[in-house]
Formats: structure tokens, sequence, C-alpha cells
């Protein structure tokens, strides 16, 4: 992974991993990278961080790069520095979410026990847009049902998603109460169709957060945003489900396993059935 330089001007050191300059905020970056995926692994949920000293030991920089990447996670609202007693994490330990398999972040994080809430905002049947069309691969002017929810992590706002499902047969979705929407989307599905899904195509990039993304996600403007997109298929294949969503982006670690040529090679000798892949545009979802 490459880091864009920053350029930080505080303390005063001038040794190995403290000097001026790119080399020093190289440091800066790197110390920064490691403590802040350190927190949100957990390490520190129920403890304050070490001390100064023990950190300029476990990273072997100084104390005044020490204390810059303290100002930043700060900045960041991942920890907060109490004067007499110490440093502490702020933010909960993000979720770690595999994506090998046709599942979302509900159906893996409540096996033990509801952190995961769903709640549907919106639940309307309309015509679909072109674009949407061309997803589920619809005739130009057919109805889908548009779900829009608000996903949350032991109670705090974690990403909003708007869906997009054909009516036929998903109309029926809209016949309940909308409490009965507030699952996994994979499990409305699975029980309209009487059958589990097939395949998911995903898709990741970023956004910054508007108005009323912030709103509903409870950062500010411009706060960085996961966004990822999906097309849920049967198990024939044919689309069943397009949508959208943005998630914090402190909230959440998406992992696969990305396997070498020789791996590839003795599973294609093997089976039919790919891989888990992991490319720069389709990674993972919420």
């Amino acid at each position: 992974m490459e880091h864009l330089s920053r350029q930080w001007h505080h303390g005063s050191a001038h040794h190995r991993g403290s000097r001026r300059g790119p080399g020093r905020s190289r440091t800066v970056q790197w110390v920064c990278d490691l403590l802040r995926t350190e927190l949100l692994s957990g390490d520190w949920a129920e403890a304050p961080l070490p001390a100064e000293d023990a950190l300029l030991r476990k990273y072997g920089v100084s104390r005044s790069i020490i204390r810059d990447v303290l100002a930043i996670l700060a900045e960041q609202g991942l920890v907060e520095r109490v004067r007499g007693a110490g440093t502490f994490a702020l933010t909960p330990s993000a979720l770690q979410h595999g994506i090998e398999v046709s599942r979302d972040l509900a159906q893996d994080v409540n096996t033990q026990g509801t952190r995961v809430a769903i709640r549907t905002t919106y639940a309307s049947l309309h015509q679909a847009p072109a674009f949407i069309a061309d997803r589920l691969e619809l005739p130009l002017g057919a109805d889908v049902v548009i779900l829009e929810s608000v996903t949350s992590l032991d109670g705090y706002p974690l990403s909003i998603r708007s869906a997009f499902m054909p009516a036929d047969p998903f109309a029926v979705l809209l016949r309940g109460s909308v409490a009965s929407l507030n699952r996994s989307p994979y499990e409305l599905i699975a029980d309209v169709l009487h059958e589990p899904v097939g395949d998911t195509e995903l898709q990741i990039g970023c956004s910054c957060a508007d108005p009323i993304s912030a709103e509903a996600l409870q950062v500010d403007v411009g706060f960085a945003l996961l966004d990822t997109s999906r097309v849920v298929r049967a198990l024939d294949g044919h689309p069943l489900e397009y949508s959208v969503s943005h998630a914090r982006s402190d909230r959440l670690v998406f992992g696969t396993v990305m396997r070498g040529p020789a791996s590839r090679t003795a599973q294609d000798a093997s089976s039919s059935m790919p891989l888990p892949q992991a490319t720069a545009a389709g990674i993972a979802d919420v």
C-alpha cells in the first residue's frame, strides 16, 4: 500500500525516526497505521493504551513521533487523552467480515449475539430507472421494490443501503409490516424464493459523506465512506437484487484470501468452482 507523505511539525528530536522532512512524516504515517490497526482490532477496548515510554520502545521511534501519532488519532476520534489517567480508545473494535460466501454482516456477526441491527426506513413500488432495469435485466418500464435501510452496530449507525428488487416476485414483501423487513436482504430473498441465493457480484469504492449520509451515519460532512454495490443472483444466475451502500470507514474490515497462481492452478485442476477473489474493483459488502 502506498501512502501520501504528510508533513507534521511537532517535537524537536533529530535522530533516526524523528528527523524533519518527508522521512519523518513517513515514520509518523507507518506508526499511525500500525497503532490504528491495533486499536480497531480491539486490543485496548477495556484498558488504556500503553504509556508513551512503552509505545516508543514498542515501535522504536522517538517520543515526538508517538505524540504526533496520538494527536492524529485523537483528531480522527479514535482515542482520547485524559491528563493524569492516560489515553483511551473511543471507537469499538472494527468488525471482521469474510467475503467468500453470499451473506452479509448481520448474518456473520449475529450468530454470536445480536450486535448488528437492520432497520428499514422506506419501502415502495417504483418504475425501474433505466440503470436499474439494465442491472436487473428487466424490460424498460418494469416495476421494482425499493427498500431503504440503516444498519447499526451496537446501537450506533454503521451503514445505509438502497436496494432494488424485481416486483415479480418481491412485491409480496410490501404486504407485511415494515418491521418484517428488518432483516438481512439475503434472508428476505431466500424467504420469498424458498431457496438460498446464488453468487453475489461485489464492487467497492469510496466517497465523502454528503449532508444526507452524514446525518444518517452521525459523521461530519466530508467523512470518508466505504461504498459498495452488489448484484445478488439466483442459483440459475438471474439477478435478484441490485443495491448500493455507504458505510462508516472506521468501523469495518473486510478480508479474503488472494490465491497465488499455483493455488489457482491446483484448484482449477480439481474443481470448476472459482476461488475467492479480491480485486481493486470488487472486494466487500456491508
